[in-house]
This record gives structure tokens, C-alpha cells and sequence, in this order.
């Protein structure tokens, strides 16, 4: 029983990062307003500071978005069709996904292999870009498995086995 606890919880690291991110970027930014506005004394190096945060929100929130799935949907034409036939629909649209997302994956990789290459920093923090954007791999992959997961939880488990998420 606790090592299911241990599980969900490393299921959910993602998210809890991410939450804690969007905290920060918050905090940040109010203090960044009250900086320029209230002392007229804008911080530097904010913006770069601030998208750094939001790509790392973006791509660990993605993940968890897959395993809960909330990324958008238009189900309207699939809940009108008889069920079997949604389902046909349904199976096919993770097939699709997948697709995609392993896609995705390929060209992160190759966009992150271009950042170490070049070697390049940030301008104002001279964070090298192979640190700030090691997230875009990482969600990648971690976009992947959570969709595959959630695909595992809805379709392959057999009816007598208790659908469990992260």
C-alpha cells in the first residue's frame, strides 16, 4: 500500500514542480510590477527569468494534463456516433497521438542536440541554453509516457481490474 503512494506521488512530481513553478512566476512577476511601477527600478533580468519559467510550466504541466486528460477535446461527433464505432474513433485518435508525440520527441531531440552544440548562454543570466531548455526533451518524453499510461488505464485493462491514476 505504500509503495502505490510512493508511486503516485513520483507520478505526480511533475505537476508538483510545476505548481511550485507557476508560484514562483507569479511572485515574480508581482514584484517585477511593483519594481518598475511603484520604484521605478525595473529588474533586468525578469523577462528571461519569466519565459524560462513558463516553457518549464508548459512542458512538465503537459505531461500531467495527458495522464488526467484535459488537453482539449471536441468530443461532440464521437458521443453522436453508436459506441462501438466511437470507440473505433477513440483508439485511433491515441494511435494519432502517439504518432505525434513520438514526432515531437524526435525534433526535441534534435533542437536539443543543436542548443549543446552551439554552446550558446542567455544574455543577461548567461545560463547556457542546454540547462534552460533541458526541459523541452524531458516533457517531451514524459508528454509520451503519460499519454501511453492514460491510453493504459482507459482502453487495455481488462473491466474486472480497478482503473488507477496518477
Amino acid at each position: 500500500m505504500k509503495s502505490n503512494k510512493t508511486l503516485k506521488t513520483l507520478g505526480n512530481l511533475d505537476l508538483g514542480v510545476s505548481c511550485v513553478l507557476m508560484v514562483a512566476l507569479v511572485a515574480l512577476t508581482f514584484v517585477g510590477v511593483l519594481k518598475r511601477y511603484i520604484m521605478h527600478s525595473p529588474i533586468t533580468w525578469l523577462e528571461e527569468v519569466q519565459m524560462l519559467l513558463f516553457l518549464w510550466i508548459v512542458f512538465l504541466g503537459g505531461a500531467g494534463a495527458f495522464r488526467a486528460g484535459s488537453h482539449i477535446a471536441i468530443e461532440i461527433v464521437v458521443d453522436a456516433l453508436p459506441k462501438k464505432i466511437g470507440g473505433v474513433i477513440e483508439r485511433f485518435d491515441v494511435v494519432i497521438q502517439l504518432l505525434i508525440l513520438v514526432y515531437l520527441f524526435w525534433q526535441e531531440i534534435q533542437y536539443y542536440n543543436q542548443l549543446i552544440v552551439a554552446g550558446r548562454v542567455t544574455n543577461l543570466l548567461r545560463l547556457p541554453y542546454g540547462v534552460a531548455y533541458a526541459v523541452v526533451p524531458v516533457g517531451g518524453a514524459l508528454m509520451l509516457i503519460s499519454m501511453l499510461y492514460a491510453a493504459y488505464a482507459q482502453y487495455l485493462k481488462k473491466p474486472g481490474e480497478e482503473k488507477e491514476t496518477l
